[in-house]
Formats: C-alpha cells, sequence, structure tokens
C-alpha cells in the first residue's frame, strides 16, 4: 500500500504549493492499482475459509485469557468473520477474481497467533472441488489486543464570574480517550493443482480512536466499543490482504486550476457539468497566451484531464510540455506520478492478462 500513499502525499504538496499561488479546485477519479504480489494466471476463482478460530478443547483457555486481558469474550471469533468479509469484498470488486466465503468444513486452527499445522493436500482438493474453485485462501490465524488510556489534563476556560459578570479564565479538567486495537491476521493461499503454498503472510495494523470530554466518563462513552473496534479492524485487515493478491480500485483527487484569465472560469463551468471535453478544447486557446504561466496552467489542467479519461501516455507529454514549456513546476512533479502509473500500468496488465 505504499503506492496509495506515494500518490496522496504527491498530490498532497502539489495542492499545497497551487493553493498558495492561484485559484483551484480539485476533482476526484478511480485508479486501479497493481496488486502487491503476482498470482497465477490459473486462479481465477477463489473460495475464502477461515481456519483462526480455536478446537473446541481449546475455547475455555481462550475465554479464560479473555477474561484476564479485558478482551471481548468471543470478540476475534467474530472479528475473523468481518476480516473474511472485507477480502471477499475486495477480490469480488477487483477485475481479477471472484471469491465466495465456505462456512461448515469444521477447519479448526490455534484461535492465537501460531498458525496451525499446513491444510493437507487431500483435503485441499476435496474442497476445491466441491465448490468448483481454484485455490483456497485461508485465513490461518486472527488475535486482536485492545488497549484504553485515559489522561487529564488541565485547559484554560474562558467563564463569566457570578458576581463581577466579567469574563475570566480558569482552569478546568478536560479528559482524552484513546483506543488502540492491534489486529494481526495469518493468510495461506492453498493452490491444489500444483500443491503448493502461493503466499503466506501476517497482516498486522494498529488502528486508533480518539475522544475528547469534560469527565472520564464522558471521554470513554463517546469512544466504539470494543467489539464493535474488533470488527472494524478485521474487516479492514481483510482488506488490505485483497491489496496485496489483487489489482484494486482506489480514489485520489487531482488538482487543477479554475483562474488565471476568464477563459479558465468558462472551462470551470463545463467541468461542473462533466464536459471535460469543451473545458480540453477552451484551455488549448490559452496555450498561446503571451503570459507563460497562464499558458502552463493551461497545459497541466489538459494534462489532468486526459488522466480522467485514461489516457496516461497523454496526460504525460501535456505535463511534459506545461513543465519544459512552461516552467510549471507543478507540472514536473504530476510527470513523476504519471511516470509511475504508467510502469504500474504494464504490472496491471499482466496481472489482468486472460
Amino acid at each position: 500500500m505504499n503506492v496509495i500513499k506515494n500518490f496522496s502525499l504527491v498530490f498532497l504538496l502539489i495542492g499545497l504549493l497551487l493553493v498558495t499561488s492561484c485559484s483551484v479546485s480539485q476533482t476526484s477519479l478511480q485508479v486501479l492499482v497493481p496488486a502487491e504480489i503476482s498470482v497465477s494466471q490459473e486462479i481465477k476463482h477463489v473460495g475464502i475459509i477461515n481456519r483462526s478460530l480455536p478446537a473446541k478443547k481449546s475455547k475455555f483457555v481462550n475465554i479464560l485469557e479473555g477474561f484476564v486481558s479485558g478482551e471481548t469474550i468471543m470478540g476475534d471469533h467474530i472479528g475473523s468473520g468481518y476480516c473474511l468479509g472485507g477480502l471477499a469484498e475486495t477480490l469480488n470488486n477487483s477485475p481479477r477474481f471472484s471469491a465466495v466465503i465456505i462456512q461448515g468444513e469444521g477447519l479448526k486452527g490455534t484461535g492465537t497467533r501460531t498458525f496451525p499445522p499446513p491444510l493437507s493436500w487431500e483435503r485441499a482438493v476435496q474442497i476445491c472441488k466441491k465448490y468448483r474453485i481454484d485455490a483456497l485462501i485461508s485465513l490461518e490465524t486472527f488475535d486482536s489486543n485492545i488497549d484504553i488510556r485515559i489522561d487529564k489534563r488541565m485547559i484554560k476556560k474562558t467563564v463569566k464570574d457570578k458576581e463581577t459578570k466579567e469574563k475570566i479564565k480558569i482552569k478546568v479538567p478536560r479528559y482524552y480517550a484513546e483506543l488502540y486495537i492491534d489486529v494481526s491476521s495469518g493468510w495461506k493461499i492453498y493452490e491444489p493443482h500444483n500443491k503448493s503454498v502461493v503466499d503466506a503472510n501476517v497482516y498486522s495494523d494498529r488502528k486508533v480512536w480518539n475522544t475528547v470530554g469534560d469527565t472520564k466518563k464522558e471521554a470513554r462513552r463517546k469512544l466504539p466499543r470494543k467489539r464493535e473496534a474488533i470488527n472494524l479492524a478485521g474487516h479492514f485487515s481483510g482488506i488490505q490482504y485483497g491489496a496485496r493478491i489483487s489489482p484494486t480500485w482506489i480514489n485520489v483527487s487531482r488538482t487543477y486550476y479554475t483562474k488565471g484569465c476568464l477563459e479558465f472560469k468558462e472551462a470551470f463551468r463545463y467541468i461542473k457539468t462533466g464536459n471535460w471535453e469543451e473545458a480540453v478544447s477552451i484551455w488549448k486557446t490559452v496555450l498561446e497566451n503571451p503570459d507563460k504561466k497562464i499558458a502552463g496552467r493551461a497545459a497541466f489542467n489538459i494534462a489532468v484531464a486526459a488522466e480522467v479519461r485514461g489516457d496516461l501516455q497523454e496526460a504525460y507529454r501535456w505535463a511534459d510540455r506545461a513543465y519544459t514549456r512552461y516552467g510549471n513546476k507543478a507540472a514536473y512533479r504530476y510527470m513523476r506520478t504519471l511516470s509511475l502509473r504508467i510502469e504500474e500500468s504494464k504490472r496491471l496488465d499482466e496481472q489482468l492478462k486472460i
């Protein structure tokens, strides 16, 4: 997921730079990013199973640990289900896989962060034939740890004195509550045809919720319930693993210029109605403007319009023109982002090849 973070950081910097120099606006678009790893093209239909739940003889120990640690009883049991759901949702929303959650096969694990013994190939083949799937994606482990911290701080508050009716500053307590949840999910992909484990990965993540209250009780009440926090974190963990093995759609923002001359205002009205083609026609008339700064903004906008319609090579050419011919510095950073997207499109072609 570093790619997503890089996109966001680059365009945040571009946006800040543009805002300081002129009036701008933003448009959002969906971008398909490649998976972290490439899975064999022979695997298209997958089944998702849960092997993270403990066997009956281990349940009592897990429940006892829940009492001692303060964790929600059976929280991980339900949270692991949300984890499966997050993965299935991600895979079915991608153009790469179709996925089904398989239940009722009696597959058990350790109930801890320790991986269970590998699933036998005989059992894997049996399940794949039964559900007509190419591979099994197994949630081998799922574990969460929750911690709540509440800090008391004295802050200054302006109030009206009851006697003098004048405004005075007093110190009052303020309570800051934080809920931390660490989730660890361990995955394996079993491919019975070649009797190979395609991937074995552990995803760990921490999610944090912050609230403020005038009393400790109020601050804590505003936090999500432990069960809800585990479910949300589990769902997100499944989504993250989906992004590891399958191309996924993400939303990104693109900044473009809306002021500089009258033509920019006119083009902006067309963009509001979704008519990017007419906006591009208007921006092209600005390219010969004697003010290179304004012409560069027009070239930059044309680059954004090309990316919006999915033509990355054309977008790069216009961004290059905006920088080399007109000296638009934001276009140079945009070129780097477009270059990255062009390289990723090659990986996408390989991952989506039928």
